[in-house]
């Protein structure tokens, strides 16, 4: 379930074609399969195909566990006309797997994603592939059983405690649907059990065009499309299709109280949820003004629970951090409505007992008209905004996730101000009292669900139904008090009234337009004026003191800023600052690292921004509500206490490091804190010299009194502290540890080699990185058949002055070695691998997105730093111009030599517990 947000008006209504500079259109080929055409004249050359087959896990029948997976994968196998497999003869033409053809499958639908490297003119070739991949397949036991091997590599790569706390979520929220029966990739058992011929009558049962959506979208204008699709995709035989009954996707519901316990070893989470489960169809109908209407009742609804339940924030109680407000569609027409609560790992049971109470006060104390005034009023101003929106989106993505997951869906498509046309008119009619009966719809619901999970191992209690029902039954009897009116904003005072200091130096480059200030307090600012800032500010602190500084305590000194940070300094409180922040789009935040500190904002003038800054460097408060960090930090003590992942980490740590950059805090040490020994941590880190840097468009005469007045009027003291660079140990080694607690082994594997960082060097390593995961994915993939996935990442570490690369797999344990092997010598021959075609499509993609970076005001002031930083002057301003000329095969084979280093290798291999 995810937290209730305000929905697009796309999500009330129903709609008809639009046209606009992009356009839509849709048909059916004679063989019953349904298409939609979009133009996107903005992408000239662009094509993406995408085709949806209305069957997952869901349709599967026993002896079918895992079987629609299954069928994704083989389809990309041997086919007429295509004796190599079609995937194999897609990537011999120069197409990527994962870049330019994917597929996904859930329990509802199997979505194959084309986008040709060549776009509209490989349209033809796509299609043609397409069309091998849904026709009635003749699977061979020889593929399927390369096949198995990279299904049974796949289903080990995503064990781990994010997929098992979601399987644990499916079990309890959609309890008795056929969701609820297994993942969807099924087990070992069913993968390694499976026979080709229940993989072929899956496909024939449900690869039939009339259970099937194609979505072409791109630069259309000179493809005649229509008649190419009925070459292709208009030869598929139509067959009748199963019939799924009303109820086939729906969970079984139960009448009362009943409990569910989500608990892993290596999850923190903390909470109690009471959740109702009901029957949603009124609001599920999405081709009627009658379901637009139960779809606003349903927002409206939504949001003044929320903003009740924000309001009641203040007296939740001990332990009792945040209560929030969840809808979740659990069916084709089954919802769920759930009030979750944050708690400490001891205090469900009084979580349990605040959420029953909020429940009884949403029931006691109706809907009130001012509520259905006030939301009123918010929503007129989203009808306003969406209705000057007369085209569909212009960005390409944009337009394929709103035109492509309304069509899947079986959504009707409409422009915004379409959408507009609808809600507007429906807005005065809103009644508090449908509102009202909307709420208690939800929450007297017959299903009702209290979901429990403690951190880790930590034991708890379950309340039995028959409490639960007999406190719900108490609350009511007791009555509740009203609910606490919402609080306003109001305006905060910066509490701070600065002094100005002075600028006791300046000189200024003019070549590239840079100033520099000497300020009194030993502050220095770098700015760069540039039109591209246009009317706003782009501002950047860096301090060199970080959370290693031997004078700081480590763990609470990030704690420390993060608190400061989210608390607002003195004369306002969150709710004002957030309040002012948006109205006056002013923007900060701020980094703590090992060895410097780094606030980073924007705004649309420099005074504000600027006095923000100075307001949290000299008048820094701790906020009523500072405990929910560490209480999330005692959750997360809990899993590093119990879970298999903190053995993991220690061992990566000592291998790598030699030893941990600092002490872990205990529970008693977190749960001693005072406001005061934060703020101690943060003033000794405020106190720090700092070098700021502008990337602005203002007048000197403007920008100049500013920066007196805000950033040399704060203190500052000297800063000798000598921080030692936390850094990963020169030598090789590997280790096996049997930690782990899945069917796997975990691979990772860390080099560094000594690089002064230079902009070359850093723009070639990253490139080197995309070109190296794609030949480790060749090999450990495509031919030894033994992972799914992995992930290579190298970067130039400006800080330390290293390339620091990293791989990362799981594979089978009898094979983690060997696997390991095969990919250390596809790194070390790297750079004689490498081929001008592969040199040239990665120079292309550079420049191309380089671009586009070059137009970004963030780039010229991370770019200026990095120049400042690394030379003491504004040059890369000027060079980075031709980074793009760099890229050439020599110099590509010159840095691949630095890219992975065995002199300064560490392995860590995780196999599983005896």
């Amino acid at each position: 379930m995810t937290p209730y947000t305000l929905l697009p008006l796309a999500a009330l209504v129903a709609a008809a074609p639009a046209f606009a500079a992009n356009s839509y259109s849709e048909g059916r080929l004679n063989n019953g399969l349904h298409y939609v055409l979009l133009n996107t004249p903005a992408e000239p050359g662009r094509l993406e195909i995408r085709l949806q087959v209305n069957a997952g896990a869901s349709d599967e029948n026993t002896g079918e566990t895992g079987a629609a997976h299954m069928v994704e994968h083989m389809v990309y196998r041997a086919a007429p006309g295509y004796p190599q497999g079609i995937g194999t003869t897609l990537m011999n033409n120069s197409w990527q797997r994962g870049r330019h053809f994917n597929a996904m499958t859930n329990y509802e639908r199997t979505l194959y994603m084309f986008s040709p490297p060549k776009g509209t003119h490989q349209a033809e070739e796509t299609l043609q592939a397409l069309a091998a991949m849904l026709d009635q397949p003749d699977f061979t036991a020889a593929d399927w059983q390369k096949e198995q091997q990279i299904i049974l590599a796949e289903w080990r790569n995503g064990r781990g405690v994010n997929e098992r706390m979601n399987r644990q979520r499916t079990a309890a929220i959609r309890s008795g649907s056929r969701q609820a029966r297994y993942g969807i990739i099924g087990t070992p058992e069913s993968i390694s059990g499976m026979n080709v011929a229940a993989l072929q009558a899956f496909h024939q049962r449900w690869y039939r065009p009339g259970n099937m959506q194609l979505l072409v979208a791109g630069d259309l204008k000179n493809t005649d499309i229509v008649p190419l699709l009925q070459r292709t995709l208009g030869r598929l035989k139509p067959a009748p299709i199963p019939q799924r009954g009303a109820d086939y996707y729906e969970p079984v519901l139960q009448s009362g109280w009943h409990t569910a316990q989500l608990q892993d070893r290596d999850s923190g989470g903390s909470h109690v949820a009471v959740i109702f489960r009901l029957d949603d169809s009124p609001s599920r109908d999405n081709h009627s003004r009658e379901g637009a209407r139960a779809r606003l009742i349903d927002r409206y609804a939504a949001h003044i629970i929320s903003r009740r339940l924000k309001n009641e924030q203040s007296r939740l109680g001990a332990g009792i951090s945040n209560i929030t407000l969840r809808k979740a569609d659990i069916g084709r027409h089954t919802v769920a409505i759930g009030l979750f609560a944050s708690v400490a790992p001891d205090r469900h049971a009084q979580g349990l007992s605040r959420l029953l109470q909020l429940r009884q006060q949403m029931l006691d104390h109706p809907v009130t008209d001012a509520e259905i005034s006030a939301y009123t009023q918010t929503m007129r101003g989203v009808v306003a905004r969406a209705a000057a929106k007369t085209r569909l989106p212009e960005p390409f993505g944009d337009i394929i996730r709103s035109v492509g997951d309304n069509f899947f869906a079986g959504k009707p498509i409409r422009t915004q101000a379409e959408n507009a046309a609808i809600v507007g008119p429906m807005l005065d009619s809103i009644s508090a009292g449908e509102v009202q009966a909307r709420i208690a719809q939800w929450l007297n619901a017959d299903d009702k669900l209290v979901q429990y999970q403690a951190p880790s191992l930590t034991p708890i209690t379950l309340a039995e139904p028959a409490a639960i029902a007999a406190e719900a039954e108490r609350t009511a009897q007791a009555g509740t008090p009203a609910p606490l009116p919402e609080a306003q904003a109001g305006q905060g005072t910066f509490a701070a009234h600065a002094k100005p200091g002075t600028i006791t130096a300046e000189h200024t480059d003019k070549q590239h337009r840079v100033t520099y200030w000497q300020l009194s307090n030993g502050d220095r600012v770098v700015w760069l004026k540039s039109a591209q800032a246009g009317d706003s500010t782009y501002f950047a602190s860096r301090a060199e003191n970080g959370y290693l500084n031997p004078e700081l305590n480590p763990w609470l000194s990030q704690l420390a800023t993060q608190i400061v940070w989210q608390s607002a300094p003195q004369g306002w409180n969150s709710l004002q600052l957030d309040s002012w922040r948006k109205q006056q789009k002013t923007f900060l935040s701020q980094n703590l690292q090992d060895n410097h500190w780094q606030i980073s904002g924007h705004a649309r003038g420099a005074a504000d921004l600027l006095r923000l800054y100075h307001a949290y460097q000299t008048t820094p408060q701790i906020g009523e509500d500072y405990r929910e960090p560490l209480l999330q930090m005692m959750r997360q003590l809990a899993v590093r206490e119990n879970g298999g992942r903190a053995q993991q980490a220690q061992a990566a740590t000592d291998l790598r490091f030699g030893h941990q950059a600092y002490a872990q805090p205990t529970q008693e040490d977190l749960a001693a804190i005072e406001p005061d020994d934060l703020l101690q941590q943060f003033e000794q880190l405020s106190h720090t010299p700092a070098v700021h840097y502008l990337v602005s468009n203002q007048r000197k005469s403007r920008l100049k009194p500013l920066v007196a007045r805000y950033l040399a009027s704060i203190e500052r003291q000297p800063h000798a502290a000598d921080i030692r660079p936390y850094a990963a140990l020169p030598g090789a080694a590997a280790q096996h540890l049997a930690a782990g607690t899945e069917q796997r082994s975990d691979v990772n594997a860390w080099s560094w080699t000594a690089q002064p960082w230079q902009p070359e060097t850093a723009a070639r390593t990253t490139l080197l990185a995309n070109i190296a995961a794609q030949h480790l994915k060749a090999e450990l993939r495509d031919k030894a058949l033994g992972v799914y996935s992995l992930r290579f990442e190298s970067s130039l570490n400006e800080k330390l002055g290293r390339i620091e690369s990293h791989l990362q797999f799981a594979g089978e344990p009898a094979r983690a070695d060997a696997l390991w092997q095969s990919a250390e010598h596809v790194l070390q021959t790297l750079p004689d691998r490498l081929t001008q075609a592969e040199i040239n499509a990665q120079a292309a993609q550079f420049a191309k997105a380089e671009t586009a970076r070059l137009k970004s005001p963030e780039t010229l002031l991370n770019r200026l730093m990095l120049s400042e930083r690394h030379y003491g002057d504004a040059r890369y301003l000027s060079s980075m111009q031709q980074l793009s000329d760099g890229i050439t095969l020599e110099n590509m084979r010159d840095t691949a030599r630095l890219l992975w280093q065995p002199a300064n290798r560490k392995v860590l291999v995780i196999d599983p517990q005896p």
